[in-house]
């Protein structure tokens, strides 16, 4: 497990503006002080309209993934797809929930953002999908089915339009369900589709089917047998620590990670937890090197710390490992902020060998010569 605290005692430059702390608040920030410590995922208390709309919510919160490849809509290549789903807090929308759908071997970037919500028509469960209206809730919402924490509560149901209605009826031990009537579509020929799922605790299959102009099958996933998503709680790694620092990693890997001294190149957005972007490498059209572990704030010390080449995390960091109650450029006070990182290179940096003990530096280049 890669370490999240740096040993040395930071004095938080800005990573943005270059600003250091005053002479008092650096002293304050060298004082020692207890290493944070990993922490359970909080128990998220969601207060749903009814007995059976809890049971089925909860049935489809988690992370899953295909239990075996499917074809990519448009191509002849197969994939394994990821499926996370979170509860979500969205005002006027009860019984939401967020979900992302991504490649399973690109989690960090899904390709379908939306909202379920369950609720009753007419006495009868139904679920409803949304989607994003609004590309900036889009951005705030990244990463968020696998941190419900910290949904952004500053959303609300006018930043998504209904798709598709879903009935559902108990079914064994779960649920499952149709769309009750076609809906539009404009893929692969299509103009509109239809929609099936069921689902229990363990698993959940989808199929989806549309139709041309003429009512003939466009294109069909899982019509004859369903795509079957399967619990997959490892596929992404969070680390929460006592402190407030989440660091979500999408991809981890372990081969010669940075070390102090050593140069990192990364590609970073960074923004506050609404969504709005207030610094990225990909606007200066290059990535970001600097020397580790360099004068950052300790949110992000702490979440670079043992990252490697391919490493790509999302950093959910708290006020008071920012900027704190110092307004930084467009970062105002006392805003928590997201980092999205991937370590394009590490640089390594050979360190000099001093002489061992009692040895002259003379006498150790004589013994190396």
């Amino acid at each position: 497990m890669k370490r999240r605290w740096i040993t040395a005692p930071i004095v938080g430059l800005a990573l943005i503006s270059g600003q250091a702390l005053s002479q008092d608040e650096a002293a304050a920030e060298a004082q020692p002080a207890p290493e944070p410590q990993l922490v359970d995922a909080p128990e998220i208390t969601t207060n749903y309209s009814d007995d059976e709309i809890a049971k089925a919510a909860q049935m489809l919160t988690g992370v899953w993934k295909t239990s075996a490849t499917v074809r990519e809509f448009g191509t002849n290549g197969e994939t394994d797809i990821a499926m996370a789903i979170g509860p979500a807090t969205i005002a006027g929308l009860e019984n939401a929930l967020y979900v992302e759908i991504a490649r399973a071997d690109d989690t960090a970037s899904p390709y379908r953002q939306a909202i379920f919500q369950l609720y009753r028509f007419k006495g009868e469960l139904r679920l409803r999908t949304f989607d994003l209206r609004d590309p900036q809730a889009a951005t705030a919402l990244l990463g968020m089915a696998y941190t419900p924490e910290v949904f952004p509560r500053t959303l609300t149901a006018a930043e998504f339009f209904p798709t598709m209605d879903i009935d559902l009826k108990p079914d064994g031990a779960g649920f499952s369900g149709s769309s009750p009537a076609a809906y539009p579509d404009h893929r692969g020929g299509a103009v509109q589709m239809t929609s099936s799922v069921s689902f229990s605790g363990d698993s959940i299959s989808i199929s989806d089917v549309g139709y041309d102009a003429n009512g003939d099958v466009a294109w069909e996933v899982g019509s004859e047998s369903p795509v079957e998503f399967v619990k997959a709680d490892d596929l992404v790694k969070v680390d929460r620590y006592n402190d407030g620092l989440i660091v979500t990693t999408f991809r981890d890997v372990t081969e010669n990670p940075v070390e102090e001294g050593d140069f990192i190149v990364v590609d970073y957005v960074a923004k506050l937890s609404d969504g709005t972007k207030f610094d990225a490498s990909f606007d200066r059209g290059e990535p970001f090197r600097y020397q580790y572990p360099g004068g950052m704030v300790q949110g992000w010390l702490r979440a670079v710390e043992g990252m490697s080449k391919g490493d790509r995390m999302r950093v959910f960091v708290p006020s008071p490992l920012a900027w704190g109650n110092r307004s930084i450029q467009r970062v105002p006070p006392n805003s928590d902020i997201v980092f999205d990182i991937e370590c394009v290179f590490v640089e390594k940096v050979e360190q000099e060998v001093g002489p061992a003990e009692g040895e002259t530096l003379d006498e150790a280049d004589t013994q190396g010569e």
